[in-house]
């Protein structure tokens, strides 16, 4: 007795000394960040001098006259004010009014951004240079004034706030200050300007470097950098931008620079070092800021750390087949627009990146185009946070669904006019904003009725009236799946300029775990779930994980008798008792109807899911055995064998981050499948 007694009591004090331990731990660690605030040292004017006369410049107060008394180009964004606007004015007389209204909400402090609508930012009721850094805008939350960027950048280590730390993010990457220069090129109005110089230093006075949430991810340290110096290619030689604020600025740049290169963002995954877009957005804030103002770089330490960190990375995040490694078409628009705005800060500065950079981003914006829909639309693949390097037109109103801009940037860049075919010209207009151009042009191959993007595991379809997308690429990110949906064998159709079966996309991230997972799970994908496993192990904690299972064949594309037919197939659900793999065979006719065809090798002992989500502008109505789609000016019907009857529920369509608009899906479940099950959608005819 005596002895279970002790073990019991021995066991306790183990437990009791383990917490203790926890808690001694939390708040050493409390302890020393309070120390590390309290002691840290901010970049001086004394330390900026001695940077600048170390490049063989003269010392701040001189080198911030400098700054004051001459125009000086810095960037790729035109320098000729006069002939930018009569462009503008010429050939897109509308942008004008567009820019402006934009730009006077900006000096009002009030802003839309990541679904939230138009929400007021400014800070206790002050001008809209003072903004309320900390507030998430969807929800109003506020993320606490001091904690070091050590902790972990999760809402999970910040007790009590119920936000998404995306929002202030959002906030500080300060991309509308480009939009505030243009206003003030179109009208001369200070007010603009000074917004613009107030903006930034009221950022400075409240955010200390390595503080708080505008300093907890590098990525958005680095975004904030090229926000504020796009900014500046308008506002140069502005009265607002006195040498007292020209020292406080570069102060303030030469933080961000040391901040990203001592931040730099990358991990490990089976002992391999993995990066993401995180690290191409590091890289090209150095980008900006080492040419921009070489004279702050020492030694050149910046600019050799992005030059040759971006030339690595466009062939580590790139496929050969321009699709991207983290198996995300949206981040794709994000990562791309990253290494062209690289690739012509390069050309400006007279540092041009070798020809296979060139040929990398060529493949990369093809790809894009490759993808893209009639009207412009371009489906989502995997995660979307609505990401961009920056934003040079359209600033509140560009659509996250379209790339337009993006194919207009890479035209005029490139060289290559046949990247910026057929697209509208509220996205065209972007092209002015990139002044500079290869000299020897480049061509590419017109789209093709059908085309694989083999390493992306994507094929496109293109028919009559209709295009597909076939999807069956692995587990992005070289596995570790921080972008990846459980998407395997899915499907986009779209009939003319009419999106028919859509991705759900991704509607949010850490303010909502249940929904996050939810809208990246097997379940609201257009593809089969068996026995209501998701296709990849899901571990509900974490958010920005995916474990693979199986493998994804390659896949197959045919062209016989006008039908253009793609294959695949995924084993994913080998490790289900008894195990079974999911072939699909998608066939496009010639008159524009859909055949899918699924295979399952051993269909007994099953449960199958089919699910399709329907665009939020298509109605879907019982008739008989089918279900028949409508929308404004077309129809299709939709139907599968009379075993397998498809009902309509209620679902959700997020066309872009922290938005998500009520829809429906079509949904059959059966565990009475054969091997071949056949599912066809037939355009209406137009009546005569």
């Amino acid at each position: 007795m005596f002895s279970r007694v002790s073990r019991a009591s021995t066991a306790a004090l183990r437990t009791i000394r383990r917490a203790a331990n926890r808690t001694s731990d939390s708040l050493a660690e409390r302890r020393w960040e309070r120390r590390q605030l309290s002691a840290y040292a901010p970049v001086d004017e004394g330390e900026v001098t001695a940077l600048l006369r170390r490049m063989g410049a003269p010392g701040l107060n001189e080198y911030a006259a400098q700054q004051c008394a001459a125009r000086r180009r810095r960037s790729f964004i035109p320098a000729d004010r006069d002939a930018l606007i009569a462009r503008i004015d010429a050939e897109f007389p509308w942008y004008r009014r567009q820019c402006l209204d934009a730009a006077d909400r900006a000096c009002a402090g009030r802003f839309d951004l990541l679904g939230s609508g138009i929400v007021e930012l400014r800070r206790d009721g002050r001008g809209g240079a003072s903004l309320d850094w900390n507030r998430d805008p969807r929800t109003g939350a506020q993320y606490p004034d001091r904690f070091s960027h050590w902790r972990a950048a999760s809402p999970k280590t910040l007790v009590g706030v119920k936000g998404d730390i995306k929002g202030p993010w959002e906030v500080g990457r300060c991309q509308h200050l480009a939009t505030l220069g243009q206003a003030y090129w179109f009208t001369r109005d200070e007010r603009y300007a000074d917004t613009f110089a107030e903006t930034i230093l009221d950022f400075i006075h409240r955010n200390p470097p390595g503080c708080g949430v505008q300093w907890a991810c590098t990525m958005d340290v680095a975004l904030r950098a090229v926000g504020w110096l796009a900014g500046l290619a308008f506002f140069d030689g502005a009265p607002a931008l006195t040498p007292a604020w020209w020292k406080a600025f570069l102060t303030s740049v030469v933080e961000h620079g040391r901040f990203i290169a001592g931040n730099l963002e990358f991990g490990t995954l089976d002992g391999r070092i993995v990066t993401s877009n995180h690290y191409v957005a590091n890289l090209l804030g150095l980008c900006w800021i080492s040419y921009s103002f070489p004279e702050l770089d020492t030694n050149n330490v910046w600019r050799g750390l992005a030059e040759y960190g971006l030339s690595r990375e466009i062939n580590a995040q790139i496929h050969p087949d321009g699709g991207s490694f983290e198996s995300s078409v949206p981040y794709q628009r994000l990562v791309v627009e990253m290494f062209l705005s690289a690739y012509a800060m390069a050309q400006q500065a007279g540092r041009p990146f070798p020809p296979e950079y060139r040929n990398r981003l060529l493949a990369a914006l093809t790809f894009i185009r490759g993808l893209r829909q009639p009207g412009g639309r371009v489906p989502q693949v995997g995660d979307c946070d609505n990401g961009r390097a920056h934003i040079l037109s359209g600033y509140g109103v560009w659509r996250q669904e379209s790339m337009d801009h993006l194919l207009a940037a890479g035209a005029a860049v490139l060289n290559c006019p046949a990247l910026a075919d057929e697209i509208d010209e509220h996205d065209a207009i972007e092209r002015l904003f990139w002044d500079v151009s290869d000299s020897d042009p480049l061509t590419i191959d017109p789209p093709r009725p059908i085309t694989l993007f083999p390493e992306s595991g994507m094929a496109v379809l293109r028919n009559g009236v209709t295009t597909v997308l076939f999807t069956n690429g692995p587990v992005g990110t070289e596995g570790f799946g921080n972008h990846k949906h459980c998407d395997q064998l899915a499907i986009e159709v779209c009939l003319d300029r009419q999106p028919v079966f859509v991705d759900a996309g991704s509607y949010v991230y850490t303010s909502d775990p249940a929904e996050r997972n939810r809208f990246r799970g097997t379940a609201t994908h257009n593809t089969v779930m068996i026995d209501g496993e998701e296709q990849h192990t899901l571990n509900p904690a974490w958010l920005f994980r995916l474990f693979q299972e199986g493998e994804a064949s390659p896949t197959e594309i045919s062209c016989a008798g006008g039908a253009l037919s793609v294959r695949s197939a995924h084993s994913a659900y080998a490790r289900l008792t008894p195990p079974v793999t999911h072939a699909r065979h998608v066939t496009l006719e010639a008159d524009g109807s859909v055949a899918i065809e699924d295979r399952f090798d051993r269909p007994a002992g099953h449960r199958f899911r089919w699910h399709f989500v329907l665009h939020p502008s298509v109605t879907p109505h019982r008739s008989g055995t089918a279900v028949r789609l409508d929308w404004p000016g077309g129809a299709a019907t939709f139907e599968g064998p009379s075993s397998l009857a498809f009902e309509i529920i209620d679902s959700w369509y997020s066309p872009s981050y922290g938005v998500r608009q009520p829809t429906s899906a079509l949904v059959a479940e059966s565990d009475h499948v054969s091997e071949v099950t056949v599912l066809r959608l037939r355009p209406a005819r137009p009546s005569p």
